[in-house]
């Protein structure tokens, strides 16, 4: 299986590189990239996930993978986008590649030190197997009614995309990621600071969604513009921490804006 999809891929000016959220698949960026039809959007699968049986989970090999991605499809150079975890790993890529990147937009991650916050070394993720079919719609239907979105359309773009999270297996539904690859990236995250310390010379864009801000949000966000203060901020209204999936205008209008 291929680790990587290209939408619009007919349009060669603009180029983006866009990487998912921990647990989500390259096809989360399929309404962003129906949003910026101008912009070639490359979106890659972290590993471990979508079907992807990797030997190696690390920001390092990734950055690699990336890579070797940019040089199959002759890339010099593009704008990069990540989404949560995704966010924090494109700074990573930076740091190991930076003439190959014209752009970084951080969405909803990637804007502080994640151990420094929400350390929690204890807990490991686990999957769980959904034995009915019946009850994973139900579950993912009510997940998409807690968002409020407006738009039917969308709701069922929602439904269809976190349905197509998990597959059919023996003994029920479980979902595409592994789960050694979804705690080593998690771990990685919480034990080593991926934040670009240092004022970098291209376009920093970061979008925050108005619906995940806890008790340190302003604080984590100042310390933020003291490291990139070029940078511009916005705060999504109505946002979620998947801003690609469930604000894709918004996003789209804000990269056009300022990145493009």
């Amino acid at each position: 299986m291929r680790n990587y999809i290209q939408y619009n891929a007919n349009q060669h000016n603009e180029v983006m590189i866009a990487i998912p959220a921990l647990g989500e698949r390259k096809e989360m960026y399929a309404a962003l990239a129906e949003a910026l039809p101008e912009v070639q959007i490359v979106a890659i699968d972290l590993p471990g996930h979508n079907g992807l049986l990797d030997a190696e989970f690390s920001f390092q090999s990734y950055s690699k993978t990336i890579m070797a991605v940019m040089n199959e499809l002759n890339m010099i150079e593009a704008h990069f986008v990540g989404n949560s975890i995704g966010a924090w790993m494109i700074q990573h890529f930076y740091t190991n590649y930076p003439s190959a990147v014209k752009s970084l937009t951080l969405l909803d991650g990637g804007h502080y030190f994640h151990g420094q916050y929400e350390l929690d070394e204890d807990i490991e993720i686990q999957l769980p197997i959904i034995e009915r079919l019946e009850d994973l719609q139900e579950a993912v239907r009510e997940e998409v009614k807690n968002m409020e979105i407006a738009s039917a359309k969308h709701q069922q773009y929602l439904y269809d995309y976190f349905i197509g999270n998990f597959v059919k297996a023996k003994n029920g539904y479980c979902h595409h990621s592994m789960e050694q690859a979804l705690n080593d990236l998690a771990k990685a995250v919480d034990q080593h600071n991926y934040c670009l310390e240092e004022e970098i010379p291209i376009p920093v864009l970061l979008l925050l969604a108005d619906q995940q801000q806890d008790a340190m949000f302003y604080q984590k966000l100042m310390k933020f513009q003291e490291r990139q203060p070029a940078a511009k901020i916005n705060i999504i209204p109505n946002g979620f921490h998947f801003l690609p999936l469930t604000n894709p205008q918004e996003v789209a209008g804000w990269i056009g804006q300022t990145i493009l």
